[in-house]
């Protein structure tokens, strides 16, 4: 695990009045998971494809493969690259509901993440 900054996007208001949005990349799929979802979640798997996992609410830890651990609470983003081997491992951090928001990377947006990440850990 490492900590990544990510892009954001910002609004754009041209002389006329128009607007666009500089940055934006559409999600491939997005979902909601709650408590009740984690139940298989203590198994090591593969977050299946590439994408952001954002806590909504709740708290809830994660087991890297490489046996990094990090605590999650609501607000916090977490991007998913692990779509092959071992994967992790995660799983809620108290009786309380958890809710969390995951969304899909576009394979433009995928790229270009793996492409930080690289340049990051050098």
């Amino acid at each position: 695990m490492a900590d990544l900054t990510l892009p954001v996007t910002h609004k754009v208001t041209a002389a006329d009045g128009t607007v666009r949005w500089d940055g934006v990349a559409a999600a491939s799929q997005w979902g909601l998971a709650g408590s009740a979802s984690y139940s298989n979640n203590y198994e090591w798997h593969t977050s299946g494809q590439a994408g952001l996992s954002i806590t909504l609410r709740g708290h809830w830890e994660i087991e890297a493969s490489d046996g990094t651990r990090r605590a999650l609470a609501p607000g916090d983003v977490l991007v998913m690259l692990d779509t092959t081997g071992q994967g992790h491992r995660s799983w809620p951090r108290d009786q309380g509901d958890t809710m969390v928001l995951g969304m899909g990377f576009g394979e433009d947006v995928e790229r270009d993440i793996r492409g930080r990440l690289a340049a990051l850990l050098g």
